[in-house]
């Protein structure tokens, strides 16, 4: 028998921010740093691993550029381990592109100083993607380290391989008792009671004992405590070492490991913060938005800006997505931090939401502005549609247009009139501002209309539509309605006696009181919902409410406005008082088609909500018609099937679990339930998280307004707190008080696709930008006053671009290449069923030569030529492509 071999892997786990600010945490950084490699010169430790994520290396380069070729040194010797993280990513409510970035960004900035660590090393993420195999695959990982989310249920065993559904797998180690349990060599002169705790699950002689912990100093002491260690107990040979040859040797020993697959998400050794998905939802729903943006919009405009000759600016990108990456890792993602932390967190996503939104704004301009002019056109104004997804759309557009007259109409490029429905209308005044309106020129009044209407868009690309004043009829079509019921040919909604009923008129059947808002308190902290003690469920009564229909030409709203008197906080809930109101205007909307598939269009639910209410939970609920065991939900590069039932929810406590499996999940932007004959999709911005609830529903938790840093001894979490175990910190603007805007959709099918609903999610959550080039409103977006030289090459009236031609593929990102020659498109098959033929992809460019690459857009293939379109082939279940075509 092989004696047991004890790796001691000195590291520190370097919190970007948490109860601390990432300000407060660079100044022990850069004098850190020092110390570590004097260390590591002097010999005192023969490695040093830095957390796995190049943010804080680049941070201190920034503060000490001289020690650049120091530090770059010590990576070549192989003395201190880095990569491959840029931040230490949250893998279940951040996008895969996100994730992919992040890697992409941690190796290359990695690479510019020497060998990465090529160990996928999460050692404090709350929780394991179904994907990340797959994902550590395509960037050239084949193993991973992490600590939280694996149960005995799924895997007795420290060692095992985790496999993703295409076959792509990784070598895992499992950290479970922590990333800090070697701190016991620095402090006893026995090891024997942290051997015992390493070594139970081991399958392995060479076992992981982590030395480190979060920010803590470099231990310079370690050889002479190994020493003493060693000489203490002859039954265990303890060594300093490194992940890279704990690996080594693992592989050396030729084991049958145990193979695993699934996402890893049970809090039985560690607490998972299985509600966490929700806390500071205004964070959440900014990330959404710039994910959303820069993948869907930004840049695919950039390849069609490209095809017209703007440069693309792969560093502009880059700087942005590494914004957004630094609020991307697991505290920061989560919300668990203080409010200066968040408040910097939430700047960051101010920084880039201004930004990226800035890039779609000049670019659109860009591009519309180097279109024919009105004059060589032969018509007074020009309206530029574009569509940045990969197939063709006759998408509703909803913009505004600005006539110097009250009446106008817009034409087709042949001449074709368009009917337009025209919402909302009013004069406004573009001469400068007067403190007596009355002095105003009144030749300078023009007038901005709200206007939504039907147009056929080309995949990736970009149309045009005429505009001719002083046409057509001005008035508004907005038509209120006594009967409180909206339609179109796919559902009918309907307010009666204070529930809401939907018709599904393709199935014929009615559900029933189907869509509801329920408040409930919260004991708990910023990583979890805890019910109180004495809890007070309450169900929004419709009856107080002002129920408003209007229907206009191509869409109708039901509009319900009110005031929910609320407990005020806790111990309002346990007297069952009410006190504190919370406006509240929802609007569902459902809009007609005027061709093409009907079910394509799901009911809109967009609510706003002044919340003045603390330690609470509200949820909005869908109730079927149906019953299910399982439901689905989106995840980074596919869909995940989750149990509605966990098997541990009965007797966690008795089995030592450290919190409550609850049936809460989390979630990108869908949620499914669906059985035989019926499917429900909910469709999401921004809202991370779902709850299944008895009776055939599934909750969407809104938000959630909770006031401290880690609580002790929750309902669901017993034992110490979460964070800072040692001091209650308060946190008063994770309560949320104040506005708050949630959007979401419903989407009744006859059966479940997964490719399909990830494809009307898009549709739904990215919508076509417009542009009208006009000079009446100079404020259309900020930049807007400002002059702009066209380019010197007109801009088609329309052009197509790369068009995605399969039902069973999703896009991922289009965008251009890092290297800026030529234009990358990443697919996958969410489904876990393997397409033989998944269809093609279309470019507008005859000859073109096309290359296979990984997620890190290196060749995994020859490049071939081919003419306008090319054959995707099979894809295996869940499997990821990219291909760079020039």
């Amino acid at each position: 028998m092989m004696k047991k071999v004890f790796h001691v892997i000195p590291h520190t786990h370097w919190d970007y921010e948490w109860y601390f600010s990432t300000h407060e945490s660079l100044i022990q950084l850069v004098y850190h740093m020092d110390e570590v490699m004097s260390a590591l010169e002097n010999d005192e430790n023969d490695t040093y691993l830095l957390d796995g994520q190049l943010s804080i290396i680049e941070d201190y380069l920034k503060q000490c550029p001289e020690q650049l070729e120091r530090l770059r040194t010590l990576v070549q010797q192989g003395k201190l381990k880095i990569g491959p993280w840029y931040t230490q990513t949250d893998q279940l409510i951040i996008s895969g592109e996100s994730i992919v970035r992040n890697l992409q960004t941690g190796i290359r900035l990695a690479e510019e100083l020497g060998p990465v660590m090529a160990i996928g090393y999460v050692p404090d993420a709350f929780g394991q993607s179904i994907d990340m195999p797959k994902i550590y695959q395509g960037v050239g990982i084949d193993k991973t380290v992490f600590w939280r989310g694996l149960s005995t249920d799924v895997c007795q065993a420290r060692e095992f391989n985790w496999q993703s559904e295409d076959g792509s797998q990784v070598l895992g180690y499992n950290i479970k008792n922590g990333y800090f349990v070697g701190s016991h060599v620095m402090y006893s002169d026995d090891p024997t009671p942290l051997c015992h705790q390493a070594e139970d699950g081991s399958l392995a002689a060479n076992i992981a004992i982590p030395l480190g912990g979060d920010q803590r100093f470099v231990d310079k002491e370690l050889k002479s405590r190994l020493d003493i260690s060693n000489a203490s107990n002859k039954d265990y040979q303890l060594i300093e070492s490194s992940y890279d040859k704990l690996f080594a040797d693992i592989e050396a020993e030729n084991l049958h490991l145990p193979t695993i697959s699934g996402e890893l998400i049970d809090g039985q050794v560690s607490k998972i913060h299985r509600s966490i998905y929700s806390s500071r939802y205004d964070h959440k729903y900014l990330n959404d938005r710039v994910e959303r943006r820069l993948s869907y919009l930004l840049e695919p405009l950039m390849v069609m800006a490209g095809a017209e000759g703007i440069e693309t600016k792969p560093a502009l990108m880059n700087n942005i997505w590494k914004t957004i990456l630094r609020n991307h890792a697991h505290d920061s993602a989560g919300g668990c931090n203080t409010d200066k932390t968040n408040k910097i967190i939430l700047s960051r996503f101010e920084e880039a939401d201004q930004a990226s939104d800035s890039a779609v704004d000049y670019l659109v301009r860009k591009l519309a502005e180097s279109q024919p002019t009105a004059e060589q056109g032969g018509i007074d104004g020009r309206v530029t549609l574009f569509n940045t997804l990969p197939y063709a759309r006759n998408a509703l557009i909803k913009t505004t247009i600005s006539t110097s007259a009250p009446s106008f109409i817009l034409l087709d490029m042949e001449g074709q009139e368009i009917k337009v429905d025209v919402f909302c209308s009013k004069r406004v005044y573009r001469g400068s501002i007067q403190r007596d309106e009355s002095t105003n020129d009144p030749s300078l009044y023009y007038y901005q209309s709200d206007v939504e209407f039907y147009y056929p868009l080309p995949a990736s690309g970009y149309t045009s539509v005429q505009l001719v004043e002083g046409e057509g009829d001005a008035k508004t079509t907005a038509i209120a309605s006594d009967q409180l019921v909206i339609e179109n040919d796919r559902y009918r909604l309907s307010f009666e006696q204070g529930q809401f009923v939907l018709l599904d008129k393709v199935q014929n059947r009615a559900w029933n009181d189907c869509i509801n808002l329920i408040d409930m308190g919260d004991d708990g902290d910023t990583y979890d919902y805890s019910p109180p003690e004495n809890d007070w469920l309450i169900q929004l009564d419709w009856s107080q409410a002002t129920v408003n229909v209007v229907k206009q030409g191509f869409s109708e709203s039901m509009v319900i406005n009110g005031v929910w008197l609320l407990p005020e906080d806790l111990t309002e809930r346990a007297k069952q008082q009410c006190s504190a109101p919370m406006t509240y205007t929802m609007t569902l909307r459902l809009q007609h088609a005027v061709a093409g598939d009907e079910s394509a269009l799901p009911l809109t639910i967009d609510a706003n909500f002044d919340n003045q209410v603390k330690d609470h939970r509200v949820q909005l609920v869908v109730t079927t018609p149906f019953e299910t065991t399982t439901n689905w939900s989106d995840t980074p590069f596919g869909v995940v099937e989750r149990v509605n039932v966990p098997e541990r929810l009965h007797d966690w406590r008795e089995q030592g679990w450290k919190e409550e499996p609850s049936p809460i999940y989390p979630m990108l932007h869908l949620v499914n339930i669906h059985d035989q004959s019926c499917s429900l999709t909910l469709l999401t911005k921004g809202i991370k998280e779902y709850e299944v609830r008895a009776n055939n529903q599934i909750a969407l938790t809104l938000f959630r307004s909770v006031g401290w840093l880690g609580k002790p001894d929750l309902i669901r979490r017993p034992g110490i707190a979460s964070g800072q175990q040692f001091k209650y910190i308060p946190t008063p603007d994770s309560q949320l008080q104040g506005e708050l805007h949630c959007e979401c959709a419903l989407v009744i099918e006859g059966n479940f696709n997964p490719a399909r609903v990830q494809t009307l999610w898009q549709a739904y959550a990215i919508e076509p930008l417009v542009y009208q080039n006009q000079s009446l409103n100079q404020f259309t977006n900020t930049l807007k006053y400002f002059v702009m030289h066209p380019l010197t090459t007109e801009v088609a009236d329309h052009r197509a671009g790369i068009e995605l031609d399969s039902t069973d593929l999703v896009v991922s990102a289009i965008k251009p290449t890092e290297e800026g020659d030529g234009t990358l498109v990443r697919l996958y098959n969410p489904s876990s069923e393997t397409v033989t033929v998944a269809g093609h992809l279309k470019v507008p460019t005859a000859e073109t030569s096309v290359t296979e690459v990984n997620l890190l857009e290196q060749p995994i293939a020859d490049a071939q030529s081919f003419n306008g379109q090319l054959g995707l082939g099979r894809f295996k279940p869940k499997q990821i492509r990219s291909f760079i075509f020039k």
